[in-house]
């Protein structure tokens, strides 16, 4: 079997461990070029608040700005501290028994990751979260959300079919939607964004709260299809 997996909220805590931090930052470079706020910490709560109820920090920072009619401009300065910056202010984690998992699945399954960003920041968030990238048998990072062609060539690479994939991710409309249209059993894991996921509950097979829950959901399918 492939076992596709997301990377941010899926098995690394960026939402606990580096989100936060980032927009802290993306506000400082702001307020750093002309960008006016009265109070930055009434700032700084506003734009939190508006981040935990979004898909993306992108969403939340677009939102902020568009409250204070800020001029667009501003919108590709705060990103790029958020998106571009090197990962080497604050530790980060991997979800608990993230690595645990991957190394159990590895014995008898095909792993591959396939995450949205920039490349060297999203292998080097990999590393500093202790997750060996040799673990996957193809590791896939690109700069747009669409992930289903990238679902489809891994399909083409490594199984017959794709009943014989499942793809785990916390965004069910980005990581498991393209994943059901084209016939893969889906895993959300509901951490960080994915407490926030919106999309239809028929794109959801299986819905977990602790990634060990992947390996018996695994264990079912494999009986189901030997």
């Amino acid at each position: 079997m492939l076992i596709i997996f997301d990377l941010d909220d899926t098995l690394i805590d960026t939402s606990g461990c580096l989100t936060g931090l980032r927009l802290k930052a993306a506000l400082e470079r702001l307020v750093e070029v002309g960008f006016f706020v009265s109070d930055f910490s009434l700032a700084l709560q506003m734009l939190e608040r508006l981040d935990r109820s979004a898909l993306s920090a992108k969403e939340a920072i677009l939102e902020f700005l568009e409250l204070h009619e800020a001029p667009p401009e501003y919108a590709a300065i705060a990103l790029a501290e958020v998106y571009e910056r090197p990962i080497d202010e604050a530790p980060l984690f991997p979800l608990d028994f993230a690595i645990e998992l991957l190394e159990d699945l590895k014995q008898t399954h095909k792993l591959a990751l396939v995450t949205a960003g920039e490349r060297g920041q999203q292998l080097s968030k990999l590393k500093k979260a202790g997750i060996d990238s040799t673990i996957f048998s193809r590791i896939i990072v690109s700069e747009l959300r669409d992930k289903k062609r990238h679902y489809q060539a891994l399909i083409k690479e490594f199984v017959e079919s794709p009943t014989n994939v499942v793809v785990c991710g916390d965004r069910i409309e980005g990581d498991l939607i393209p994943a059901k249209e084209l016939g893969c059993k889906t895993v959300h894991v509901r951490w960080g964004r994915g407490l926030n996921a919106q999309g239809r509950r028929c794109d959801v097979d299986f819905t977990v709260l602790r990634l060990m829950e992947i390996k018996e959901i695994i264990k079912g399918l494999m009986s189901v299809i030997t």
